[in-house]
């Protein structure tokens, strides 16, 4: 099943960010099962991180927050807030992403 994870950073963490981003990215190369898709989430500048988003492909809610409660950045206090949601792609999508076994595609 796939979930988004939506973190947003506390204020004053770009130091933070900064100490944590070599062990964030290190875990993000070794976490299983590997993120489908994440990234940084900017200001609107495009300049300054605000938080991270992930999309991941685990069983269950209890999956997705032990994948990112053992992430260095959540660990670490740089997150305030994190938000997991369950996610179905849309088969009218540009990009379709891989589905595991169980998950039928939307209609």
């Amino acid at each position: 099943m796939l979930w988004t994870i939506h973190c947003l950073d506390g204020d004053d963490v770009t130091a933070q960010r900064a100490a944590l981003g070599p062990e964030h990215s290190a875990h993000l190369r070794t976490a299983r099962p590997t993120a489908l898709v994440y990234g940084p989430l900017l200001d609107d500048a495009g300049e300054q991180g605000v938080g991270s988003l992930f999309l991941i492909d685990v069983p269950d809610r209890a999956a997705a927050e032990r994948w990112i409660e053992a992430d260095p950045f959540h660990r670490g206090g740089v997150w305030t807030q994190v938000r997991v949601h369950a996610f179905r792609q849309s088969p009218n999508a540009p990009v379709q992403l891989p589905l595991t076994a169980a998950e039928p595609a939307a209609s």
